[in-house]
C-alpha cells in the first residue's frame, strides 16, 4: 500500500502535497485548537481534515468517506494521515501540535511511524482522535491506542456525531484528550438547565486524567459555556475556520474580553469569566 501511496501523492512548487483517487483531488485543510492563558486564548495546535475535490469543487467529506468500499477508505485514510503530516509544516508556526483522526481501516498505527519519520515529525507532537469508537471491532480500539501510546503519541476520543461523550470508553482507554462533540455541545449551552450539568461533565473527565476539548464553537454564547464549564481546549468557526494547506492561518492569541466587549448582558452562571486560568 505505501508504494500505492507514493504513486498518489504529489507535491506542487512550494511543496504542498495533494492526492488524486480517481477523479477526485485529495488536500489538506486546518483548524485551530485553543487552550485558555489567563484572560486570552492561545493557539496550540492544528487539527488536519481532509478535503476532497471534484474538478476544482469542494464535496462533503463525510458522504465521500461513507461511499468508499473497506479496501478504498483504508488507502484514502492513509493519505490523509500522509497529506496532513506533511503539509503541516506550511501552518508556518513553530511548536503546534498535529491532530489526527485515528482510521478504521486495519493497519492504521502500523503505518503511522513510517508516515512520522517522513514528515520529520517527532510522535510526542501527535494527538490520535478516535471519533468513532463504536467503528471498531471489539477488542481493536484498546490495541489500537496502546500502540500510538507507546509510539510516544498521546490519544483523543470523542462521541459520534450529536451524542454525548462515550463516558465508558473514556474510563476504559484512559486517554489524553475527552472530545465533547460540537452539534451534541451547541445543544447543551442554549439549555440553561442542560448547561448547569457541564461542569460536573468536565470535571468527571478530568478526575480520571483527561483534558477536555470542546469542538463546534460557533456563537460567543458557546464560548462562554465552555469556559464556565472550566474546559481546557477550545475549538471551532468562531476562533479559528478550517483553512486548506498553503492559506495564511492567523494564529494570534484571542483576547477574550474583546470577544465579549458589546456582550453586557453575558452573566457566567459558575463565576467570572475573566481573571483566572
Amino acid at each position: 500500500m505505501l508504494e500505492q501511496l507514493d504513486r498518489g501523492i504529489s507535491a506542487d512548487e512550494i511543496g504542498i502535497e495533494t492526492a488524486r483517487h480517481g477523479n477526485l483531488v485529495l488536500r489538506s485543510a486546518f483548524q485551530l485548537i485553543y487552550r485558555r492563558d489567563g484572560d486570552t486564548l492561545r493557539a496550540v495546535a492544528a487539527e488536519g481534515f481532509l478535503r476532497p475535490f471534484d474538478k476544482g469543487m469542494p464535496i462533503a467529506p463525510r458522504p465521500f468517506l461513507a461511499s468508499l468500499k473497506a479496501a478504498e477508505r483504508a488507502l484514502v485514510e492513509r493519505y490523509a494521515v500522509a497529506l496532513h503530516l506533511a503539509n503541516h509544516r506550511h501552518i508556518d508556526v513553530e511548536g503546534l501540535d498535529h491532530v489526527l483522526a485515528v482510521g478504521i481501516g486495519a493497519g492504521f498505527a502500523d503505518d503511522l511511524p513510517l508516515f512520522l519519520v517522513r514528515a520529520e515529525v517527532p510522535a510526542s507532537r501527535l494527538i490520535c482522535t478516535f471519533r468513532n469508537p463504536s467503528a471498531f471491532a471489539p477488542g481493536t480500539l484498546s490495541v489500537v491506542a496502546r500502540t500510538l501510546k507507546a509510539l510516544g503519541a498521546r490519544v483523543a476520543i470523542g462521541g459520534l456525531v450529536e451524542e454525548q461523550p462515550p463516558v465508558g470508553a473514556i474510563r476504559s482507554l484512559e486517554p489524553d484528550i475527552a472530545r465533547i462533540d460540537g452539534s451534541w455541545f451547541r445543544r447543551v449551552a442554549e439549555s440553561e438547565s442542560a448547561r448547569r450539568l457541564l461542569p460536573d461533565l468536565v470535571g468527571g473527565f478530568r478526575a480520571q486524567g483527561a483534558q477536555v476539548l470542546v469542538e463546534g464553537i460557533e456563537t460567543r454564547h458557546q464560548l462562554a459555556a465552555a469556559l464556565e464549564a472550566g474546559v481546557d481546549l477550545f475549538q471551532g468557526f468562531l476562533l479559528s475556520s478550517p483553512l486548506l494547506a498553503g492559506t495564511a492561518i492567523d494564529t494570534a492569541t484571542i483576547d477574550l474580553p474583546d470577544i465579549f466587549s458589546d456582550e453586557a448582558n453575558v452573566i457566567p452562571l459558575f463565576g467570572p469569566l475573566f481573571g483566572r486560568a
